[in-house]
């Protein structure tokens, strides 16, 4: 119960934030521009609450991110790949850890906790690498776009 509760509480917020981080990187990486993270709603009552380097973090503490780029249409198509591409690599490289980590506990709680982030970055990875349109049940991103749709459009892009 304890673990349950620690993965929604902590768990799942640092895995949806430490994706946006992921398109982040995509951008810093492959661009000049600067990158805005967002963990909760993306409007203005989440203001900037530091940055490191072009990274500039908006944080209220929820179960939902974005991240942003300013004149997104200017990126090159592979900066655009690598942009969309950056958050479901996070949660696939989050996935690995967490199952490294769950074959060497022998604490149960522990275990429980990482086997809960385990199936927690599993599902964001699936969901989000899924060239899909989000349910309107899906709030806060009802009828925006999965990062693997964007990948599929920029790919077909000429």
């Amino acid at each position: 119960m304890f673990s349950f509760l620690l993965i929604f509480l902590l768990g799942i917020p640092l895995s949806v934030l430490l994706h946006e981080v992921g398109h982040a990187l995509g951008v810093i990486l492959f661009t000049k521009k600067e990158a805005h993270v967002y963990l909760g709603p993306a409007n203005d009552k989440n203001i900037e609450n530091f940055r490191i380097g072009r990274i500039h973090f908006h944080i209220i503490w929820a179960h939902s991110g974005f991240c942003f780029v300013k004149n997104e249409s200017d990126l090159s198509r592979f900066s655009n790949i690598m942009y969309s591409a950056g958050g479901p690599l996070v949660s696939l490289l989050l996935v690995v850890i967490s199952h490294l980590v769950t074959t060497n506990l022998t604490n149960f709680s522990i275990n429980n906790f990482f086997t809960g982030l385990f199936y927690a970055n599993l599902a964001m990875f699936i969901f989000t690498i899924l060239p899909i349109a989000y349910p309107n049940w899906l709030k806060p991103y009802a009828g925006r776009y999965s990062d693997g749709y964007y990948i599929l459009k920029a790919i077909k892009a000429k």
